[in-house]
């Protein structure tokens, strides 16, 4: 039996293919369209899982568009209770899975967790922002909740827009930007003011008496204030056993996720927005463990080139890869990635000239688990898609400052499993005695990452192997 979870018409549509409860096929909407964070499933992308899986026999949908009717309707987006069904229900029976749920199923159905406790940030489900959830082995059950409008997202998303930029887009711009301009302390209390009054931060943010430069470091100060005290609320709970699963858009704020080390053991998904809910709504009906691999798009054939790689860092500095099955979520992770010879000290202006990205943007950069601790204070965090950010060691700074964000860190993708990366990081260090490698996404700014062969010509002066 051929299922289909889909993800659509809000943001980050997305589109998985299941064969009973395997799961055969998971990409973003935006690889296939071209258009960032396509909140629609593309023709194009109907036509490729069609024609590769067949007709589907069962439709999930991720969230319940008749809560989310009631919800627009009480907060005013909509003064007729229009019920918006997803196109794809035009031809196929849909069934329909509560939002947060569908995050909670993705998570834990994807962990290696056999009880743990689950939580879900976001902006916005039907009517929950934030809920905690127990998981075993038999259930899913919910512990706890916040309601709209009440949003720790809301409230970043709208500081976003108020700071110039795109909100449930940009949002991972603004967490960069944060450490780079100072807080103003008159902002963050202002802000801490409207959230203990419970403000409406979905009807938007007039912060125009305050410069844009002011707004990403008090937001970011703000949340990490009340992330704070929602992880010390979570370890409090009598059902925790050491275990966090953390899924839902706030899970990507990776600046923030280093206060996680509190946990014994904490899991976030390759893709933990509403993206990842095209497999959780479909995990909700198998009910079994799944694969948390990340490689699930359309695959481009052909023998990893490590020795190239490393050849082309050498020569080079800089060299694209495309290979394989490209990566489920925001994050490259080695199969449509730039990667780059952190050894050249001015490797990141190369690379956000290459990008046309902001001057401040940090940059991932992989590395094998074992030399984690030479390199970074670790924090005990698994971040094996890029989950979390990590404090360097004096020596890092001086010798690969191209690794370093202005702060002082570092997003890591830590390379634990025997991959392709963990044969070309192996070589790599042999070959140059440098542990790591800056690895950033294969796109332009404002573009997805590639996704097919023809999404190379974009590319005229990168070689891509």
């Amino acid at each position: 039996m051929i299922k289909w979870g889909i993800t659509s018409g809000s943001h980050d549509g997305a589109l998985s293919v299941f064969e009973n409860a395997n799961l055969l096929f998971a990409s973003d909407a935006e690889r296939f369209s071209g258009i960032k964070n396509d909140k629609e499933i593309p023709e194009k992308m109907m036509k490729y899982a069609l024609n590769k899986y067949g007709e589907p026999d069962q439709i999930f949908f991720y969230e319940d568009p008749y809560l989310k009717a009631q919800r627009r309707h009480f907060s005013k987006q909509d003064e007729t209770l229009t019920v918006k069904h997803p196109e794809i229900s035009k031809k196929y029976k849909v069934k329909y899975i509560n939002h947060h749920y569908s995050h909670a199923c993705y998570g834990y159905y994807t962990s290696d967790f056999e009880e743990s406790l689950i939580l879900v940030i976001d902006a916005i489900g039907e009517w929950d922002t934030l809920t905690l959830w127990k998981s075993d082995t038999q259930n899913i059950t919910k512990l706890k909740n916040w309601s709209y409008p009440k949003s720790l997202g809301l409230m970043y998303s709208a500081c976003t827009q108020s700071a110039g930029w795109k909100p449930n887009e940009e949002e991972y711009i603004m967490m960069g930007a944060s450490s780079i301009f100072k807080e103003n302390k008159i902002l963050t209390e202002y802000l801490r003011s409207l959230w203990n009054n419970n403000f409406n931060f979905h009807t938007g943010i007039d912060l125009e008496n305050f410069d844009k430069n002011d707004i990403p470091a008090s937001t970011q100060i703000l949340y990490e204030e009340i992330f704070q005290k929602i992880l010390k609320e979570v370890i409090e709970n009598p059902n925790y056993n050491g275990n966090l699963i953390f899924v839902g858009g706030c899970a990507l704020n990776v600046k923030a996720n280093r206060f996680l080390n509190k946990f014994d053991s904490v899991y976030i998904p390759c893709n933990p927005g509403d993206g990842g809910s095209s497999i959780g709504c479909v995990l909700s009906s198998t009910k079994q463990k799944i694969s948390s691999t990340p490689y699930l798009g359309y695959e481009i054939v052909g023998k990893y080139p490590v020795d190239d790689i490393i050849y082309n860092l050498v020569e080079n500095t800089i060299v694209g890869v495309a290979k394989g099955k490209s990566e489920f979520g925001p994050r490259a992770l080695g199969n449509r990635s730039i990667f780059g010879d952190v050894r050249r000290e001015h490797l990141k202006d190369e690379l956000n000239e290459l990008k046309g990205r902001e001057f401040f943007r940090p940059f991932g950069v992989m590395i094998l688990k074992e030399d984690v601790d030479e390199w970074y204070y670790d924090s005990g965090i698994r971040s094996p898609y890029m989950n979390c950010v990590f404090k360097a060691k004096e020596k890092t700074i001086t010798k690969y400052p191209s690794a370093i964000h202005i702060d002082g860190t570092t997003r890591l993708q830590i390379v634990d499993r025997e991959t392709n990366l963990r044969e070309l990081l192996e070589k790599w260090k042999v070959k140059t005695n440098c542990p790591m490698i800056v690895n950033t996404s294969l796109n332009i700014k404002g573009k997805p990452m590639v996704n097919d062969e023809k999404d190379l010509i974009q590319f005229k002066s990168l070689k891509i192997l």
